[in-house]
């Protein structure tokens, strides 16, 4: 097999488990079950709970949490073997990612199967996902201490580091499955500007991204369940009420958190709307499909974030929300791609 597809079969494996990572990682947020392990080992932390014994110990230990003692203070063991489970499989799962992306990443190092800028690229993925490993970790100690829940703030790097990671990785593969199929021979800036607006569009969908995940930290999805009002107004108490305010105070205001999220994720589909329009405008009918396609998803995705509003966060629509935004960031990195790419934009008949 060519060097280039054992990469490219690498990169789709971890791909697929940083997807499922994400997901594993909504279902324990969204079920509360983040500060079931009291303890972060390495090693140890790999062993699950093997008798009775084992769950009375670690039970007894959740039991001097915050959070039991403020809010899950009636739980019972069964309840507790649940929520366990998810940050169980969720701390598991990043095990497994570290070890199918070191030991290949290694492996093609030592044997030379890198370019330069490979190396770069790759060894800076490695470094972020250690990264990642330790935000986990300080994630979770943000809410063993004295307040029940973990820091928005922490919840928020973490999110949006996976995310970053998932992006640079989609953007090595489309790269990669461009040079199988034809080496690019040109140079032209000719569509820079559609290319531009798609690389402001990925950055604004991480933005928002990162400002969900203030919102699901603290619960704020909670707060205002009207739509386009908060309330009986537009705006937030705390930018009514309050001559001063600090950025601090303001970000941990659950009503201005939610405020800020649909600030930036009404922002964020104006600005993929708007790309889609110049995409179209520019003629290049290979994308055409692609465009559409990101401009639907972007649609739903804005919809569906204000039914979930309405419905006051059931777990479900939390959950296919947070796959709707990494859908989205998906094809809006395919789509750059494919903007790129000679068949796009070298080819008289499509300009």
């Amino acid at each position: 097999m060519p060097v280039t597809k054992i990469k490219q079969t690498w990169i789709s494996v971890n791909l697929i488990m940083i997807i499922m990572m994400i997901i594993i990682g909504g279902i324990t947020r969204l079920t509360d079950s983040g500060l079931s392990m009291t303890e972060w080992n390495l090693i140890g932390g790999i062993i699950p709970p093997l008798n009775q014994g084992d769950w009375l110990e670690l039970f007894s230990k959740y039991k001097d949490t915050p959070e039991f003692i403020q809010k899950n203070f009636d739980i019972s063991l069964s309840e507790f073997k649940k929520i366990f489970f998810w940050e169980y499989f969720h701390r598991i799962w990043g095990r497994l990612i570290g070890i199918t992306y070191t030991l290949p990443f290694l492996f093609f190092f030592i044997k030379g199967m890198f370019d330069s800028n490979e190396k770069k690229i790759y060894t800076i993925l490695l470094f972020l996902g250690s990264f990642q490993a330790f935000m986990g970790w300080f994630m979770v100690q943000s809410g063993l201490s004295e307040k029940p829940d973990v820091s928005h703030f922490r919840l928020s790097a973490h999110l949006i580091i996976a995310f970053i990671i998932y992006s640079i990785l989609l953007d090595r593969f489309c790269k990669n499955t461009s040079y199988i199929t034809e080496k690019p021979n040109y140079f032209t800036t000719k569509y820079n500007r559609q290319i531009n607006n798609i690389k402001i569009s990925i950055f604004l969908v991480l933005l928002t991204v990162g400002s969900g995940a203030f919102v699901s930290g603290t619960n704020a999805g909670w707060a205002y369940n009207n739509f386009p009002y908060m309330g009986d107004n537009l705006l937030p108490p705390i930018l009514l009420n309050e001559n001063l305010y600090t950025i601090s105070k303001l970000f941990n205001d659950i009503g201005f958190i939610q405020f800020f999220h649909r600030l930036l994720a009404t922002l964020t589909l104006i600005y993929i709307l708007i790309t889609f329009f110049h995409l179209f405008k520019s003629k290049l009918k290979a994308i055409y499909f692609l465009a559409s396609l990101v401009a639907i998803i972007a649609i739903s995705q804005y919809i569906l974030g204000i039914i979930m509003l309405k419905l006051f966060v059931p777990i479900h629509l939390g959950l296919s929300h947070q796959l709707g935004s990494l859908i989205l960031l998906s094809f809006l990195i395919i789509t750059k791609c494919e903007v790129i790419k000679k068949r796009a934009i070298n080819r008289p008949s499509f300009s």
